[in-house]
């Protein structure tokens, strides 16, 4: 009897404890996302501000071009000033929109209407479609942060991809609805699978994205790499795409053929057009695919074979990118740093164009029914968009920046920071827009002068291979000039639609043995109105995401 009565107590207590420890874990939890939801509301920037009156966005004017009876239909997620996820439909008008939710470079809308994002706090968020927060995590290590992707898996949990920084090298973990790590990868522990790793790179990996095999031709014939459930992989870093199998965490599959700082690679769905090809933006940062030139490829993962691949010397983004492949075989391509996204059918004809004014960010085409709000909808007509003006193709706008992202260096000169060219003397092959201005800035450093003297004749020559070099600018500048720090602007609308040869170039002399080191010449901007890509307006965040952003980006190596 006594011995059925201790059985008895313990067991109550142990209900107890267990009843105490899961209030505890509840009311921690109720906390978190407390205190998320107070540093959004604290921290918030204006940009809501201008999603207030949605007619006098007119984002529809973004729209160059669009074939309803070509196109894959359906609305696009985008983040609005590359921060504010709306979701637009074809004709670009927003038919919904979070305003008071901030992301960081990605956010994902899930099949019941949740929106997962990556927070400007660095957090893990999900938020229901009228914008409450739900659910909130933070990586166990304060100064580790989540970038580039997070995506929702088949068993409810998120998979996030996040940077050790304090090895530089990245790492998955899945997390399940109580913010418990139930899974993790670490690319350290697998250096061996990677003849590509650089062990001099601070960056060794940088992935980028992340996709959940679903069911699978492959698979259904014996092939268990493809097995649904693993997890594929695109490392910028190594040129590299691979696929994790879940259980032991083993590479089980890898490609490298001929990548180029690629990303977004998924592997198209059972039943849809193309099934069981993996499908990549392949970037061509180095060149391997020709001069400044990316290709949308579709591979076949057994054999290794690009079974079809899109390119054209009107397309290229250095880095970041996207590709979707549509149920009806179109692919939807964000050509990020290009400056727009359109859609392709498989004879490579362009039936959708959106260029906003600003980055187009990791975009998703959503089918019409993705989740029951997208249903509730009341669908507007969808009406066709021709290409107004200059109806030739649009020039993505990296084929005529002078130097790409990560080739330029930051520096303080004439009180202010300005991307400056790493030599003096630089040429550059550039495909011109139509219409196109060109912004230059030139001069002496005076913060370096320390009161000696130093005399540059600054020159820019155009070569469009029908004479010779033409000199579209020359001004010489010394330490007694009025100002000795310049800029200016020169028209270039001559050029429209050429490949042209535009070197900028510096003499120097004067007082010291490196003349050349107190003279420097700005990133020459080129930009077309007729166009009208991404103009860069004036950023409005806080201080605290301004810091975040700013510790991602040197951790990542976007910035020096």
């Amino acid at each position: 009897m006594m011995l059925r009565r201790l059985v008895v107590v313990m067991a109550v207590a142990a209900l107890l404890t267990a009843g105490v420890l899961h209030v505890k874990a509840r009311v921690e939890h109720r906390k978190a996302l407390v205190q998320v939801a107070a540093d959004d509301a604290a921290d918030l920037d204006d940009i809501h501000l201008d999603l207030a009156d949605i007619d006098d966005l007119d984002p529809t004017s973004w729209v160059r071009q669009y074939r309803p009876e070509a196109s894959a239909g359906g609305y696009m997620l985008v983040l609005y000033r590359r921060r504010v996820p709306m979701v637009i439909d074809m004709n670009s008008r927003v038919v919904h929109v979070w305003p008071y939710v901030r992301a960081v470079g990605r956010a994902r809308l899930n099949r019941d209407g949740s929106l997962a994002v990556i927070g400007t706090d660095n957090r893990v968020k999900e938020y229901d479609w009228d914008g409450n927060l739900r659910w909130a995590f933070q990586l166990a290590v304060e100064i580790d942060f989540p970038h580039h992707d997070l995506i929702r898996l088949g068993n409810g949990h998120y998979l996030v991809l996040a940077r050790d920084r304090s090895t530089h090298a990245g790492y998955l973990q899945e997390i399940d609805r109580r913010g418990k790590v139930v899974w993790e990868w670490r690319s350290l522990e697998h250096i061996d699978s990677f003849p590509t790793w650089n062990h001099d790179r601070k960056d060794p990996t940088h992935i980028n994205s992340i996709h959940e095999l679903q069911s699978n031709r492959h698979f259904d014939g014996g092939d268990e790499r493809f097995r649904p459930g693993n997890i594929l992989v695109s490392a910028r870093h190594l040129n590299a795409i691979f696929i994790i199998d879940k259980p032991s965490g083993e590479i089980v599959w890898q490609y490298f053929g001929n990548l180029d700082y690629q990303h977004e690679a998924s592997m198209v769905e059972k039943g849809l057009a193309g099934e069981g090809q993996i499908v990549v933006f392949n970037n061509g940062r180095n060149d391997r695919n020709g001069y400044r030139r990316s290709l949308v490829q579709a591979i076949d993962p057994v054999s290794g074979q690009v079974e079809w691949e899109y390119g054209s010397r009107f397309f290229f983004s250095g880095i970041a990118g996207t590709v979707q492949r549509r149920p009806d075989g179109n692919f939807v391509i964000a050509s990020s740093h290009g400056g727009r996204i359109f859609e392709v059918t498989p004879d490579k004809k362009i039936v959708w164009e959106w260029v906003p004014p600003y980055m187009p960010i990791r975009p998703a085409r959503l089918s019409y029914d993705h989740c029951p709000q997208l249903v509730a909808l009341a669908r507007q007509e969808e009406t066709e968009v021709r290409v107004s003006g200059d109806n030739r193709p649009y020039v993505d706008i990296e084929l005529y920046r002078f130097a790409l992202s990560e080739d330029d260096v930051t520096r303080e000169v004439a009180g202010l920071p300005r991307r400056l060219l790493r030599t003096d003397n630089e040429c550059r092959e550039l495909l011109m827009p139509p219409g196109a201005t060109m912004w230059i800035e030139f001069g002496i450093d005076e913060k370096r002068l320390r009161k000696r003297w130093v005399e540059a004749e600054f020159r820019i020559t155009v070569d469009d291979g029908k004479g010779p070099p033409e000199t579209i600018f020359s001004r010489a500048l010394n330490t007694e000039s009025e100002s000795p720090w310049r800029g200016r602007e020169i028209r270039l609308g001559m050029y429209s639609y050429q490949r042209v040869t535009m070197c900028v170039s510096t003499e120097a002399e004067g007082e010291m043995e490196k003349p050349y080191s107190l003279v420097a010449w700005g990133n020459p901007l080129i930009s077309s109105r007729v166009q009208h890509p991404y103009e860069r307006p004036a950023e409005i965040i806080t201080e605290q995401e301004r810091k975040l952003r700013e510790q991602q980006l040197q951790a990542l190596g976007y910035v020096q």
